[in-house]
């Protein structure tokens, strides 16, 4: 019975301390440099609908299948430069997003892409805030405790997110400013800059 009694205290507790939220599927979209001349195309994570029906077929069925029906594709990014004649791609890379970011900036030089987030799991996870360079490579991952100017327990949470930032504004090339709010509304804002890979 005393069993009982915490299981039910904890599921109260935590309805009170955590809030539902809801996420749209994410899409393609288009984020482009403050300049307007790149623009960086982020294609999130897609999963066929006949995935799970060819993984869970019996092995004499799985031959009824297509490679459309078994091929996950992965969040990718394809960056282009706007030119009269028409787009040109700079590169084609794959993401450290697991589904895809959440918001994607843009260099005007297209030297560096910065995303924030994870789709349906903002301030969890290795990969909060990413740089990839003019190549579309790797540069830095961070998660939220590298970056935070507050402890994460300080930030609004719902059941699939740490709710910490107010704002993320280009201020220059080298200059990225990113606010941060905690539950009493308190903010803080920092700067970064990409070619250094570091905070000011």
């Amino acid at each position: 019975m005393r069993v009982v009694c915490i299981v039910i205290y904890l599921v109260l507790n935590l309805s009170f301390t955590t809030t539902a939220d809801t996420w749209a599927p994410p899409k393609t979209k288009d984020y482009f440099s403050e300049n307007n001349k790149f623009f960086v195309r982020i294609v999130p994570k897609k999963i066929p609908e006949k995935y799970n029906q060819w993984k869970n077929a019996k092995p004499e069925d799985k031959k009824y299948f297509t490679k459309t029906d078994t091929t996950i594709i992965p969040c990718h990014g394809i960056m282009y430069k706007l030119t009269l004649t028409g787009d040109s791609v700079i590169w084609r890379k794959e993401l450290v997003n697991e589904i895809a970011p959440v918001n994607v900036f843009v260099s005007n030089t297209a030297s560096y892409v910065l995303t924030f987030d994870n789709w349906y799991s903002m301030g969890h996870g290795e990969n909060v805030m990413v740089q990839y360079d003019n190549n579309g490579d790797l540069v830095k991952s961070y998660k939220l405790e590298d970056i935070s100017p507050f402890p994460i327990e300080n930030y609004p949470m719902s059941i699939s997110s740490i709710w910490w930032r107010c704002d993320l504004k280009f201020i220059k090339e080298e200059k990225f400013e990113i606010c941060f709010h905690d539950e009493k509304d308190n903010m803080k804002k920092r700067i970064y800059n990409p070619y250094k890979n570091k905070f000011e």
